[in-house]
């Protein structure tokens, strides 16, 4: 039997999860892995068991931490670009609440797949995939112009208190700027928001009604940032919304902004 048949057999794939106690899986970190820490494997199964170790020489890992409390909503289903929270039930032995950073990845030797510990479950697709998007936003978010995120920071508490409002209403914000470019100080920044929502929260009249109020705040609040100026600010059910209704859009990553209340967050809308 050739290596890749073996890492077949033996149920390597992507999600797995491996507890740090063979030294080797901790040798390249550069951050510290403690107790009750997990590393959730994040390299693609096809990597993980390609036949050449020349090939594909390592895997990738990302460090999982016990979470001592219930998540907070903010940092759910990958809102936060920068810290994520979530639960799992491991094993059958109950739902456990944990925490990653996304910086905390590192590279360890392939072979140590074939003469170390034998794997587990991985994790169910629904929550690899939200721990897999969240990490791959990091390097696909969209980078607004400098200038924008300055003018922003002007009414950073008070947008962050409508964000935390919306946070449990709508699955995400997509923002069109009118230019991209860093603008002098005498030139605004026209944009249109749209505030994307479930459609069963769309068709909800208290949600929809509670939307709406924070809708008309936040749109008060971006005008009140200097050289910022809304054009049209709306609400959207994921069930009408086209691709071509897009256009133009990009998803406005809200996470440089501190969210402060624990509200339950809305699951973002995959296009």
């Amino acid at each position: 039997m050739d290596d890749r048949e073996r890492l077949i057999e033996l149920g390597w794939r992507q999600g797995v999860l491996l507890k740090p106690e063979d030294g080797r899986l901790t040798e390249n970190a550069h951050y510290d892995i403690t107790e009750g820490d997990l590393l959730l494997i994040v390299s693609q199964t096809c990597d993980l068991v390609q036949g050449s170790f020349d090939a594909e020489p390592y895997f990738e890992t990302l460090c999982i931490h016990p979470l001592e409390r219930e998540p907070n909503g903010a940092y759910l289903h990958g809102k936060n670009s920068r810290h994520l929270e979530f639960s799992i039930d491991l094993e059958g032995n109950g739902v456990r609440h944990w925490y990653a950073l996304p910086y905390e990845r590192h590279i360890n030797n392939r072979r140590i797949l074939l003469e170390g510990q034998a794997p587990g479950a991985p994790l169910n697709p629904q929550d690899l995939k939200v721990i897999l998007t969240w990490l791959s936003r990091r390097y696909t978010r969209t980078a607004f112009p400098e200038e924008f995120v300055k003018r922003c920071k002007t009414r950073e508490k008070q947008l962050s208190k409508n964000f935390s409002r919306l946070n449990p209403l709508v699955s995400d914000v997509y923002i069109r700027l009118g230019s991209f470019e860093e603008l002098e100080e005498d030139r605004d920044y026209i944009i249109d928001v749209m505030l994307l929502m479930k459609a069963a929260d769309f068709d909800d009249n208290e949600k929809r009604s509670r939307c709406e109020q924070v809708k008309k705040s936040l749109e008060d609040q971006i005008n009140n940032c200097p050289g910022v100026v809304v054009d049209s600010i709306s609400i959207e059910s994921s069930a009408d919304l086209t691709i071509e209704e897009l256009n133009g859009y990009r998803l406005w990553d809200y996470s440089y902004l501190s969210f402060r209340d624990p509200d339950s967050a809305a699951t973002p809308v995959e296009i």
